[in-house]
């Protein structure tokens, strides 16, 4: 009979710490949601075809928010699941502010975009050409 309890109670432990194990692990797991996008400005080119999209992806709680930037097809509408692949900066720790006016998108041309932007923010992706569009950065 004591061993039955003994046999019993290292079962219930057991079942207790898996059940602790798979609650932490749940919680720390990632889910799958890159966060929420956020429309902040979009601008066209004078052909009208194309646009450059400039918006703020909120990352959650272990990493900074982001500000991206992509070009796409004119009639492109920002979803959830985007990831800019042109222009991303943060705060850089929070030696720079993001608000609206630390980034400026002007097109100099049908097929030239230039981005001005803070020099405090922490520069993540910088491409030069994309899709056909020559970028040229000016730090101020």
């Amino acid at each position: 009979m004591v061993e039955l309890y003994a046999s019993l109670s290292k079962m219930l432990r057991l079942t207790a710490t898996i059940n602790i194990l798979i609650l932490i692990l749940s919680s720390c797991a990632i889910s799958g949601d890159t966060g929420t996008n956020s429309l902040l400005k979009e601008s066209q080119n004078s052909r009208q075809d194309k646009k450059a999209i400039l918006f703020l992806k909120e990352a959650g709680a272990t990493v900074s928010d982001s500000y991206q930037v992509v070009i796409r097809d004119v009639n492109y509408k920002l979803d959830k699941a985007e990831v800019g692949d042109v222009f991303t900066v943060d705060p850089n720790h929070s030696r720079a502010q993001l608000d609206t006016g630390s980034i400026n998108l002007v097109w100099l041309g049908n097929d030239t975009l230039q981005i001005d932007f803070d020099k405090k923010l922490r520069t993540l992706i910088k491409k030069e050409n994309f899709a056909g569009v020559t970028i040229i950065y000016q730090a101020r």
